[in-house]
């Protein structure tokens, strides 16, 4: 005779399962009408691509694949990772989603600093030293970094890694933040020797640096193109590495 079972499960547990199992199948259903209609919609097809006026030489064809494709579906980290690859010029990016049916791309152009000779090319670089291209030519109107030696592998898009060009980078900067120091048409800089660093002017004036107490430098040339005792027409240099800049003229003082 077969021993009766000893599990005795309350009616209200039963309940409970069932009406626990009705739910869950419910919410899944939900869920999957709701992803069903959210990825297969009209609504949330791409109609627009806007990209940011600052960066308006990307390529439209290198988005073009956009248009048409369910919003949900872009891969807006793997747009972003290809863009970033493609255009080291541009900083900031940012690649997103604008509900229910355009895609935005957002981002800054780098600003173009100087241009360094290496490998018979010139490799140029912005405010931040980081490494935009290579160009085959000189480029007009940008200062030629000469003396750099990069030891390590150059990533387009990446910094430079090179303390003599971080040097010229801050000083040029630096140059930048002061009315008078701002206009200098800088045509060279020598960075061989980070503790003397030249910056040759259009005209053939140098203005000699090194790295330190840059900011305050900077500040001293500027208060000394003020001046209108000093005949920079006859000056061959200025060397701000002292406690007192020395000015020295044509004739040898």
């Amino acid at each position: 005779m077969a021993k009766k079972s000893n599990i005795d499960i309350p009616a209200i547990a039963v309940i409970r399962t069932i009406v626990f199992l009705f739910i869950a199948f419910v919410v899944f259903s939900v869920y999957a009408r709701s992803v069903d209609f959210l990825t297969t919609s009209p609504l949330f097809a791409v109609k627009d691509v806007l990209v940011d006026t600052s960066i308006r030489f990307i390529d439209p064809r290198d988005l073009r694949g956009l248009k048409g494709r369910n919003i949900f579906k872009v891969d807006v980290r793997k747009v972003h990772a290809r863009l970033s690859a493609q255009y080291p010029q541009i900083a900031q990016l940012r690649v997103i989603r604008q509900f229910p049916d355009k895609i935005k791309v957002l981002a800054k152009k780098r600003d173009v600093l100087a241009q360094v000779r290496w490998r018979n090319k010139f490799l140029l670089v912005d405010t931040e030293g980081v490494a935009l291209y290579n160009a085959d030519a000189e480029q007009p109107l940008l200062p030629v970094v000469n003396g750099i030696v990069l030891r390590s592998k150059v990533v387009l898009g990446g910094p430079v890694v090179s303390g003599s060009l971080r040097a010229v980078v801050d000083i040029l900067n630096q140059f930048k933040g002061h009315p008078r120091t701002a206009r200098l048409k800088i045509t060279a800089v020598d960075a061989a020797n980070p503790s003397k660093i030249e910056f040759v002017l259009d005209g053939g004036l140098r203005v000699i640096m090194d790295q330190d107490h840059v900011p305050l430098k900077a500040q001293k040339l500027d208060v000394l193109l003020a001046q209108r005792n000093v005949e920079w027409a006859r000056a061959r240099y200025v060397d701000l590495r002292f406690a007192e800049p020395i000015i020295a003229g044509t004739d040898g003082r």
